[in-house]
């Protein structure tokens, strides 16, 4: 539980905030001594705090207005980021829904985060099968089909230094007690998906599920997320693989155009 104490270890961000706050509700930039008094704060270390929020993009000089400030460029930015994730969450929630076929199996969406994935959103099978994702749940990406569909869509240059950050040497170990895969196996699976244009995780995070997934990609063409499709592996695999793969790269591409890709006729 955080304690009081730990909640009070930080007053220069909670004043940081307050500042913020403040300076978004005025009609007329004020001032750092305006600042101060409204918010009942020491003047010095107002102007301390003021002046580093400008260096760092969060405040800054408003036009007309001397001695003014408005909330700064930085924050454009992160709301951009807040909206733009938004905005493929919603999609994927449209497109998921518009489509019935895919009621047999649990849909996920999520985005690399440095070496693992973690995930944004999950509809759990119809028929309670397969496996539940939760909002949040970050696991090993090169264990997970929507990890590795995202590391295939990467071009040589990214996939190369994002080895140099996290080597082979760095992985962790495969999940389920019954997967020997490799990291060897594993760069071979990310080659083949780079093929294929999809990937695969076959009981590598839950045993005895199998994973389909592909890359999202937003109006830029930059990789949004991965989108996969899970279920119990079936007896009959071999007949069912190439529905699943088929089926999981169709709706990576739907949910792909509804954030704005046009593949091939990118800029």
């Amino acid at each position: 539980m955080t304690t009081t104490k730990d909640n009070e270890s930080v007053p220069a961000l909670r004043r940081a905030v307050k500042i913020l706050d403040l300076v978004g509700l005025q009609q007329t930039p004020p001032n750092a001594a305006e600042i101060a008094r409204l918010l009942a704060l020491p003047r010095s270390s107002t102007h301390g705090l003021i002046g580093v929020m400008t260096e760092l993009g969060l405040l800054e000089h408003a036009a007309g207005h001397a001695s003014g400030y408005r909330l700064g460029p930085r924050l454009l930015d992160w709301a951009a980021h807040v909206s733009s994730r938004q905005d493929l969450i919603g999609a994927f929630h449209h497109v998921v829904g518009a489509h019935p076929e895919l009621a047999p199996y649990t849909v996920s969406l999520s985005t690399l985060d440095g070496d693992e994935v973690v995930y944004l959103a999950s509809r759990a099978s119809e028929r309670g099968l397969g496996v539940h994702y939760s909002v949040g749940l970050h696991l090993p990406a090169v264990y997970t089909a929507t990890g590795k569909a995202q590391l295939s869509a990467m071009n040589r240059a990214a996939f190369r230094e994002w080895l140099t950050l996290y080597p082979l040497a760095t992985w962790p170990p495969v999940s389920t007690p019954h997967s020997t895969i490799t990291p060897g196996e594993i760069m071979e699976e990310i080659r083949v998906a780079q093929n294929e244009g999809y990937a695969m995780d076959d009981g590598q995070i839950h045993l005895g599920v199998w994973c389909f997934a592909a890359a999202v990609h937003d109006s830029s063409g930059h990789t949004a997320g991965g989108l996969g499709i899970s279920q119990p592996k079936p007896a009959n695999a071999g007949e069912v693989r190439d529905l699943m793969a088929r089926l999981v790269v169709s709706i990576a591409a739907e949910l792909s155009g509804r954030l704005g890709y046009r593949g091939d006729r990118q800029a």
